[in-house]
């Protein structure tokens, strides 16, 4: 399973680019419609949801029907390094998440079938990014501004995307490396509403991504919450893993700095179960994490909970866990030819959380 937890660079957008002309001509985008940039010379003042303010330039969208204009829009900063050769902006760039986005969007957004404004308003959105007001056209090429739909840029990550087989808008937002929400949406009495929020966190502790997924049907609310072991990005600290015979499901072996972990996961990385479970102890103010104890003897890890006593073997001949719960013993029995790594790697005592032979 791939999670989106990277470096998050947004560049500045604007002003680090040579002079621009003005007016700008918006490059041709519509047969019913053409754009123009300019300098807001008047000092209109903006009154917004989000601020009040004098932006630096007025973006015109003439009806070339009847030559009048359908919509006088500001915005306080453009890509003036989307200019072609001609000075004239480029539309419809919408590289998603953080690529490049043109100042004027022309799609259709509330499925209509009928294409719709988007229009640069700033940078805005989270981190910096560019924010958009939408503005949804009718079937006599009124454009109308739209709060809900305007929304969904403002307030996340930049420009939403667009499904047009499943008529679902799709938006992210972030904090940091280590949270990032998704969230789908559809059109309902020509508004968006969400349908399904997705929400992705690094648990720091044991370097496990947890995934809570929120869904919204007849006005009810179903979440759910499951932790995923992140192989690819953990696969140069397992320390000893393999598959157990009969189902398949993985167990690891691995570190976080000199805390030791063990993690059964299923065949999506889902996790199943893992030890330690640690707590923060209030009193010393610190971490605690249950300890594993290692016979160098047997070659063997063991460690228990509240339910059960697990013991991980590792011999030429075999390989294995046993857990003992209720007074019965069982012995998953893992599969030789998938074991990476070895038990005899926990030989030096390099580690916060494990006794050897019981010491």
């Amino acid at each position: 399973m791939k999670f989106i937890f990277s470096i998050f660079a947004v560049g500045c957008f604007s002003g680090l680019f040579a002079q621009v002309d003005f007016p700008v001509r918006i490059q041709d985008f519509s047969d019913e419609f053409e754009g123009l940039i300019d300098l807001n010379d008047d000092d209109t003042l903006v009154v917004s949801q989000y601020d009040e303010y004098v932006p630096e330039y007025v973006i015109r969208i003439m009806d070339k029907k009847t030559n009048s204009e359908a919509l006088k829009a500001y915005t306080n900063g453009f890509p003036d390094y989307l200019l072609n050769e001609e000075n004239e902006a480029v539309p419809n760039i919408k590289e998603l998440p953080y690529g490049s986005q043109s100042v004027l969007i022309y799609e259709d957004y509330n499925f209509d079938g009928i294409k719709d404004f988007a229009i640069m308003n700033g940078y805005n959105s989270c981190y910096g990014g560019p924010s958009f007001d939408i503005y949804l056209v009718d079937k006599s090429r009124k454009l109308q501004y739209s709060e809900g739909f305007s929304v969904l840029s403002n307030d996340y990550c930049g420009m939403f995307q667009i499904d047009d087989e499943n008529q679902t808008i799709h938006t992210m937002t972030k904090s940091g490396c280590c949270w990032h929400e998704f969230s789908e949406f559809k059109v309902i009495n020509n508004e968006p509403k969400v349908i399904k929020i997705i929400e992705e966190a690094y648990l720091s502790y044991n370097n496990f991504i947890e995934v809570t997924e929120t869904d919204y049907k007849d006005g009810k609310e179903f979440s759910e919450t499951k932790n995923y072991f992140p192989m690819e990005e953990m696969s140069s600290d397992i320390i000893f893993s393999f598959e157990l015979e009969k189902s398949g499901k993985q167990l690891i072996i691995y570190q976080t700095e000199k805390i030791l972990n063990y993690v059964l996961i299923l065949e999506d990385e889902e996790i199943e179960f893992y030890f330690p479970q640690p707590y923060y102890d209030e009193q010393n103010q610190e971490t605690v994490y249950e300890n594993f104890t290692y016979d160098m003897d047997e070659n063997t890890l063991s460690f228990k909970n509240a339910d059960a006593e697990y013991e991980i073997y590792e011999s030429p001949e075999k390989v294995g866990i046993k857990v003992k719960t209720k007074g019965k013993t069982y012995d998953l029995k893992g599969k030789k030819d998938t074991i990476t790594g070895t038990l005899k790697d926990l030989r030096k005592p390099d580690w916060d959380n494990i006794l050897y032979n019981n010491f």
